[in-house]
């Protein structure tokens, strides 16, 4: 995505570090936020907060690290780097933003779509940003990224996220997007959505496909590859949209798990219309998630017993 610069492996090391530490960071504030409440949800006993695993002292304690060293690598990272305003101002911003939106996600301190955008922005000016350290870049593919990615994530959170723990966020008080627009569940955990719910969900998903096209229509690529790939995309987003309509006409039950299929759908959308830019990275991205994806599948799975006795 970059017209010219090449990026130092030094440079490319600390970037990927602080990917990962601005991630494991918000992880970590929205665990303390949500601390109070996941303890009343049966569900997330074996979450290691919950469960004791590990303590409240030290969770703080590792929060203050994560951040401290997201700070010196976004400084070393100028240091070794070209140095860029926006890089550092940006990422500083973003270390900001992450900590208030995990921290009041839930909290009546503002609309809950607003919080749910805050996130979805979070997710996505990595894109910017990541390309900002990077001589004569070309802004528009890495703004087309992080559109896309920001959506995708809005709609995470207001579908899977919302939509999980519906019935226990309504009963501790939590402030979701879901729940102010008035939807419920059946006890068969079938939807029960309002009007200005599915109207959300129509312009989210639409918003999120045009972004996909813009992004394969804009690819430096010759027009047969650029075709094949919008083929692709196509065939995504319309199981992707017709999972959606599933749930919102009471076809399938919400998934208690958040694993919706759509989430998966979108993402692999992304990756076709990535691979057009950026072949050898969106190929990396494919195989770590293929070898995670696994490895984490049942990390977050009670016992059936336990579901047995949650039920």
């Amino acid at each position: 995505m970059a017209t010219g610069g090449d990026v130092s492996p030094a440079v490319l090391l600390t970037v990927s570090g602080l990917g990962l530490l601005t991630h494991t960071y918000g992880c970590t504030v929205n665990d303390l936020a949500d601390l109070d409440s996941d303890r009343r949800n049966p569900t997330r006993r074996r979450s290691v907060l919950v469960s004791g695993a590990i303590s409240v002292r030290s969770a703080r304690l590792a929060m203050m690290v994560q951040l401290a060293a997201a700070v010196v690598l976004t400084f070393l990272t100028l240091i070794i780097g070209e140095p860029s305003w926006v890089f550092a101002v940006g990422t500083l911003a973003l270390l900001a933003s992450i900590t208030l939106s995990n921290t009041y996600q839930k909290r009546r301190v503002a609309h809950p779509l607003i919080m749910d955008a805050l996130f979805g922005l979070n997710m996505g000016i990595p894109a910017l940003l990541c390309c900002a350290v990077v001589a004569r870049w070309d802004p528009v593919p890495a703004a087309l990224v992080a559109l896309a990615f920001g959506l995708h994530m809005v709609l995470l959170n207001v579908v899977a996220g919302n939509l999980k723990d519906l019935d226990h966020d309504r009963a501790v008080g939590d402030d979701t997007t879901a729940i102010r627009l008035g939807v419920r569940l059946t006890d068969a955990r079938l939807l029960i959505p309002t009007p200005s719910y599915l109207t959300l969900l129509c312009l989210l998903t639409s918003a999120s496909a045009v972004s996909l096209f813009a992004l394969v229509l804009a690819a430096p690529s010759p027009s047969g590859q650029r075709a094949g790939a919008a083929v692709v995309v196509f065939a995504l987003q319309g199981t992707a949209g017709y999972s959606l309509w599933g749930l919102g006409h009471r076809q399938r039950a919400v998934d208690p798990k958040g694993r919706e299929l759509y989430l998966g759908l979108n993402f692999f959308s992304l990756m076709v219309a990535c691979f057009l830019w950026a072949p050898a990275a969106v190929t990396v991205v494919a195989i770590v998630t293929a070898a995670w994806v696994p490895l984490t599948r049942n990390l977050v799975t009670l016992p059936r017993q336990e579901q047995e006795q949650i039920v």
